[in-house]
Protein backbone atom coordinates (compact mmCIF):
# COMPACT_ATOMS: atom_id res chain seq x y z
CA UNK A 1 0.00 0.00 0.00
CA UNK A 2 1.37 3.39 -1.00
CA UNK A 3 0.42 6.26 1.25
CA UNK A 4 1.76 9.59 0.04
CA UNK A 5 0.82 13.15 0.93
CA UNK A 6 0.30 14.30 -2.66
CA UNK A 7 -0.07 17.96 -1.73
CA UNK A 8 3.26 17.95 0.12
CA UNK A 9 4.99 16.19 -2.78
CA UNK A 10 3.49 18.59 -5.30
CA UNK A 11 4.37 21.67 -3.22
CA UNK A 12 7.86 20.35 -2.64
CA UNK A 13 8.34 19.49 -6.31
CA UNK A 14 8.63 23.21 -7.07
CA UNK A 15 11.88 23.17 -5.10
CA UNK A 16 13.23 20.04 -6.82
CA UNK A 17 15.34 17.30 -5.19
CA UNK A 18 13.82 14.32 -3.41
CA UNK A 19 10.22 15.46 -3.84
CA UNK A 20 10.66 15.70 -7.61
CA UNK A 21 11.91 12.13 -7.73
CA UNK A 22 9.08 10.88 -5.50
CA UNK A 23 6.51 12.63 -7.69
CA UNK A 24 8.09 11.17 -10.83
CA UNK A 25 7.90 7.67 -9.34
CA UNK A 26 4.23 8.11 -8.41
CA UNK A 27 3.38 9.40 -11.89
CA UNK A 28 5.31 6.54 -13.51
CA UNK A 29 3.57 3.94 -11.33
CA UNK A 30 0.14 5.44 -12.07
CA UNK A 31 0.82 5.42 -15.81
CA UNK A 32 2.05 1.81 -15.97
CA UNK A 33 -0.56 -0.09 -18.02
CA UNK A 34 0.47 -3.40 -16.40
CA UNK A 35 -1.41 -2.26 -13.29
CA UNK A 36 -4.57 -1.23 -15.16
CA UNK A 37 -7.54 -2.81 -13.42
CA UNK A 38 -5.36 -4.01 -10.52
CA UNK A 39 -4.65 -0.78 -8.66
CA UNK A 40 -7.31 1.81 -7.88
CA UNK A 41 -6.11 5.30 -7.07
CA UNK A 42 -8.22 7.77 -5.10
CA UNK A 43 -6.94 11.32 -5.22
CA UNK A 44 -9.02 13.69 -3.09
CA UNK A 45 -8.57 17.43 -3.18
CA UNK A 46 -10.67 20.56 -3.03
CA UNK A 47 -8.27 22.26 -5.46
CA UNK A 48 -7.55 19.90 -8.39
CA UNK A 49 -6.24 22.87 -10.36
CA UNK A 50 -3.16 22.80 -8.10
CA UNK A 51 -2.26 19.23 -9.09
CA UNK A 52 0.13 18.79 -12.03
CA UNK A 53 -1.52 17.76 -15.29
CA UNK A 54 0.77 14.70 -15.42
CA UNK A 55 -0.86 13.33 -12.29
CA UNK A 56 -4.49 13.81 -13.30
CA UNK A 57 -4.43 13.11 -17.05
CA UNK A 58 -6.37 10.21 -18.60
CA UNK A 59 -4.42 7.00 -18.18
CA UNK A 60 -3.55 7.93 -14.60
CA UNK A 61 -6.68 9.45 -13.12
CA UNK A 62 -9.49 8.23 -15.37
CA UNK A 63 -12.63 9.59 -13.77
CA UNK A 64 -12.69 13.02 -12.17
CA UNK A 65 -15.77 13.23 -9.97
CA UNK A 66 -16.89 16.59 -8.64
CA UNK A 67 -18.60 16.72 -5.25
CA UNK A 68 -20.75 19.67 -4.24
CA UNK A 69 -22.65 20.87 -1.19
CA UNK A 70 -26.08 19.23 -0.91
CA UNK A 71 -28.81 21.20 -2.64
CA UNK A 72 -32.03 19.20 -2.20
CA UNK A 73 -33.73 18.10 1.01
CA UNK A 74 -32.96 14.46 0.19
CA UNK A 75 -29.28 15.22 -0.35
CA UNK A 76 -29.13 17.09 2.96
CA UNK A 77 -30.91 14.24 4.76
CA UNK A 78 -28.49 11.69 3.27
CA UNK A 79 -25.51 13.81 4.34
CA UNK A 80 -26.89 14.23 7.87
CA UNK A 81 -27.40 10.47 8.21
CA UNK A 82 -23.89 9.78 6.89
CA UNK A 83 -22.43 12.19 9.44
CA UNK A 84 -24.52 10.60 12.22
CA UNK A 85 -23.12 7.21 11.25
CA UNK A 86 -19.57 8.61 11.16
CA UNK A 87 -20.06 10.12 14.62
CA UNK A 88 -21.58 6.83 15.88
CA UNK A 89 -24.84 8.55 16.79
CA UNK A 90 -28.24 6.91 16.93
CA UNK A 91 -30.86 7.98 14.41
CA UNK A 92 -32.86 11.06 15.34
CA UNK A 93 -36.60 11.00 15.81
CA UNK A 94 -38.46 12.23 12.71
CA UNK A 95 -39.26 15.50 14.52
CA UNK A 96 -35.65 16.12 15.54
CA UNK A 97 -34.37 15.27 12.07
CA UNK A 98 -36.89 17.70 10.55
CA UNK A 99 -35.80 20.42 12.98
CA UNK A 100 -32.16 19.86 12.04
CA UNK A 101 -32.85 19.90 8.30
CA UNK A 102 -35.07 22.98 8.57
CA UNK A 103 -32.39 24.87 10.49
CA UNK A 104 -29.12 23.67 9.03
CA UNK A 105 -29.32 25.78 5.87
CA UNK A 106 -26.41 25.12 3.55
CA UNK A 107 -24.03 23.52 6.05
CA UNK A 108 -21.24 21.40 4.63
CA UNK A 109 -20.55 17.86 5.79
CA UNK A 110 -17.77 19.15 8.04
CA UNK A 111 -20.13 21.74 9.53
CA UNK A 112 -22.80 19.11 10.22
CA UNK A 113 -20.20 16.87 11.84
CA UNK A 114 -19.05 19.80 14.01
CA UNK A 115 -22.63 20.42 15.21
CA UNK A 116 -23.08 16.72 16.03
CA UNK A 117 -19.79 16.61 17.95
CA UNK A 118 -20.73 19.75 19.88
CA UNK A 119 -24.12 18.27 20.78
CA UNK A 120 -22.40 15.14 22.13
CA UNK A 121 -20.00 17.34 24.07
CA UNK A 122 -22.97 19.03 25.74
CA UNK A 123 -24.26 15.60 26.73
CA UNK A 124 -20.88 14.57 28.15
CA UNK A 125 -20.42 17.83 30.07
CA UNK A 126 -23.79 17.20 31.74
CA UNK A 127 -22.54 13.68 32.59
CA UNK A 128 -25.33 12.07 30.61
CA UNK A 129 -25.05 9.16 28.20
CA UNK A 130 -28.11 9.92 26.10
CA UNK A 131 -28.30 12.85 23.70
CA UNK A 132 -31.20 15.14 24.57
CA UNK A 133 -33.12 17.14 22.00
CA UNK A 134 -31.95 20.32 23.73
CA UNK A 135 -28.30 19.30 23.19
CA UNK A 136 -28.71 19.14 19.42
CA UNK A 137 -30.90 22.23 19.21
CA UNK A 138 -28.52 24.23 21.38
CA UNK A 139 -25.46 23.15 19.39
CA UNK A 140 -27.15 23.92 16.07
CA UNK A 141 -28.46 27.32 17.17
CA UNK A 142 -25.05 28.29 18.58
CA UNK A 143 -22.97 27.15 15.60
CA UNK A 144 -21.58 29.77 13.20
CA UNK A 145 -20.03 28.13 10.12
CA UNK A 146 -16.73 29.55 8.93
CA UNK A 147 -17.19 31.74 5.88
CA UNK A 148 -14.88 31.56 2.88
CA UNK A 149 -17.31 32.44 0.07
CA UNK A 150 -14.74 33.31 -2.58
CA UNK A 151 -12.72 30.15 -1.95
CA UNK A 152 -15.86 27.98 -2.01
CA UNK A 153 -17.02 29.55 -5.29
CA UNK A 154 -13.56 28.90 -6.74
CA UNK A 155 -13.58 25.29 -5.56
CA UNK A 156 -17.00 24.72 -7.14
CA UNK A 157 -16.01 26.18 -10.49
CA UNK A 158 -12.71 24.29 -10.57
CA UNK A 159 -14.61 21.09 -9.73
CA UNK A 160 -16.90 21.67 -12.72
CA UNK A 161 -13.94 22.33 -15.02
CA UNK A 162 -12.11 19.19 -13.85
CA UNK A 163 -15.09 16.81 -13.96
CA UNK A 164 -14.78 14.27 -16.80
CA UNK A 165 -18.44 13.25 -16.98
CA UNK A 166 -21.23 15.68 -17.80
CA UNK A 167 -23.83 13.33 -16.30
CA UNK A 168 -22.16 13.62 -12.88
CA UNK A 169 -22.52 17.41 -12.78
CA UNK A 170 -25.49 19.19 -11.22
CA UNK A 171 -27.96 20.24 -13.90
CA UNK A 172 -27.07 23.94 -13.62
CA UNK A 173 -23.47 23.21 -14.64
CA UNK A 174 -23.97 20.65 -17.43
CA UNK A 175 -24.22 23.12 -20.28
CA UNK A 176 -22.31 26.01 -18.73
CA UNK A 177 -20.03 28.01 -21.02
CA UNK A 178 -16.56 26.65 -20.22
CA UNK A 179 -14.75 29.79 -21.34
CA UNK A 180 -16.91 31.80 -18.94
CA UNK A 181 -16.15 29.32 -16.14
CA UNK A 182 -12.41 29.67 -16.82
CA UNK A 183 -12.70 33.47 -16.79
CA UNK A 184 -14.63 33.33 -13.51
CA UNK A 185 -12.14 30.88 -11.95
CA UNK A 186 -9.24 33.19 -12.83
CA UNK A 187 -11.12 36.15 -11.37
CA UNK A 188 -11.86 34.25 -8.13
CA UNK A 189 -8.28 33.04 -7.89
CA UNK A 190 -7.09 36.62 -7.96
CA UNK A 191 -9.67 37.62 -5.33
CA UNK A 192 -8.69 34.78 -2.99
CA UNK A 193 -5.04 35.82 -3.21
CA UNK A 194 -5.93 39.44 -2.47
CA UNK A 195 -8.21 38.55 0.45
CA UNK A 196 -5.90 35.93 1.92
CA UNK A 197 -8.51 33.16 1.55
CA UNK A 198 -6.49 31.11 -0.96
Amino acid sequence: MLNVNVRRVVAGSKRGGVNNRVFAQIAQFMGNTEYRGKVIWFLLTCRPDLLPVDLKRQGRAEEHIALFYPETLEERRALLRAMQKKAAMAAFSPELEKFFLDNSGSLSGADIEAVLVRSRMRTALDKRTTLAEADLKGALEDFIPPSYPTEIDLQNIVAVLECTSKSLLPKKYRDADRSELIRRANELLLLTRQSGEG
